[in-house]
């Protein structure tokens, strides 16, 4: 039965970048790199278990981005594809296994020695559902966005690569405490990051943020002139940050389990890279 929705159909229109996040070079790009782990897939699929409702790669591939750009019902996303909200799932969870280790932004940075001469670091906030139990809640909930949300680390370079996403963090938890967390930077490393981060420089001395207002007191021309140069310099992280937030599950009200949240968060910020330039292709 033919189906009255496809890569095939979507991609002469205007709107595939619209639907999808990414160009249709980008898409291409990634057909090319998911095809021998596909390969490898359906060789084993042709052993054993149930069909596929969904089909080919492309179409893995679509559902997935369609999903998390416009974060759309999986049920509704079915629709298209004459299948079950199930096999919708399936089919990303499938897709997801084979992207994250090809495109993903992991937890430990991988920076060069150039990069490592500016790196910025931010957290950004997501919120989630309402967790079932009075531990949950008070665990996730952000007094600062005044609801229950996750938290994801990001680092960027000078250029504007994402070299780091964190693992999601509850929501209650303090950028510093965050950062401790991570993965430790090269020491050598010079770091850009906002008021939270002050006290991180007892534990790397090359640590730039901003000069905090004394009690009672005022800042000195000099050291407000260093904020905004600060400010116009860290700008960069906020636009990738704000990159991400455009494939909408990133931004809207997590709906789907928590421990898929970096799954999902390391394949856009891997999607971000490539669509600028940094990808594997």
């Amino acid at each position: 039965m033919s189906r009255p929705f496809s890569a095939a159909r979507l991609r002469a229109t205007a709107g595939f970048v619209r639907l999808t996040g990414v160009s249709v070079a980008t898409f291409d790009g990634l057909l090319k790199q998911l095809a021998g782990p596909w390969e490898k897939v359906q060789l084993r699929k042709a052993k054993s278990g149930r069909p596929w409702d969904v089909g080919r790669l492309e179409d893995h591939l679509l559902i997935m981005l369609i999903y998390y750009r416009c974060y759309i019902t999986q049920e509704f996303l079915g629709f298209f594809y004459n299948v079950n909200k199930s096999a919708v799932c399936r089919a990303i969870q499938r897709i997801e296994k084979l992207a994250r280790p090809l495109i993903g932004v992991e937890r430990k940075p991988k920076i060069s020695r150039t990069e490592a001469e500016a790196l910025i670091v931010d957290c950004t906030e997501q919120p989630i559902q309402r967790p079932g139990t009075d531990t949950k809640q008070r665990e996730h909930y952000s007094g600062k966005k005044k609801r229950h949300t996750v938290k994801t680390e990001y680092i960027i370079t000078r250029e504007g690569r994402i070299a780091s996403a964190s693992t999601s963090h509850p929501g209650s938890h303090h950028d510093l405490a965050i950062r401790r967390d991570g993965p430790n930077l090269p020491k050598k490393a010079r770091l850009y990051g906002d008021s939270a981060y002050q006290g991180y420089d007892k534990e790397h001395r090359n640590l730039e943020f901003p000069y905090k207002k004394p009690k009672n007191g005022k800042l000195t021309d000099e050291e407000k002139e260093y904020n905004r140069g600060l400010s116009g310099f860290r700008v960069r992280v906020e636009h990738r940050i704000g990159r991400t937030k455009r494939f909408r599950i990133a931004a809207e009200r997590f709906r789907n389990p928590l421990r898929t949240h970096h799954t999902k968060i390391s394949i856009i910020a891997g999607l971000v890279n490539i669509e600028d330039g940094f990808g594997p292709f």
